[in-house]
């Protein structure tokens, strides 16, 4: 697995991890994945005390990033970014 994260969604994220009760040393982001009603794979962007078990770990820049095995297995090298229209964390393929 390889999993980008790029400096403006680093940002985005410590900036809404501020606002919560986690404590960034051992908490962080956790990316988790689900199948959305239409039949499309949907993540969700949730604050976790720390990794599940079978959860990958990432860090970049003192923010930790818990992944589920099911994002994982959808995008086994992919990117974390923002959308600037409305500050938007999306996750997608890295590019070639």
């Amino acid at each position: 697995m390889s999993l980008d994260i790029t400096p403006e969604a680093v940002q985005v994220l410590k900036r809404s991890l501020e606002l919560t009760s986690v404590d960034p040393k051992s908490g962080g982001v956790r990316l988790r994945g689900s199948q959305g009603l239409g039949g499309g794979f949907d993540i969700q962007v949730e604050f976790a005390d720390g990794p599940l078990e079978g959860e990958a770990s990432v860090s970049k820049d003192g923010l930790n990033v818990f992944i589920d095995p099911a994002v994982v297995a959808a995008f086994p090298n992919a990117v974390v970014a923002v959308e600037p229209q409305h500050e938007t964390i999306v996750v997608r393929p890295t590019e070639a």
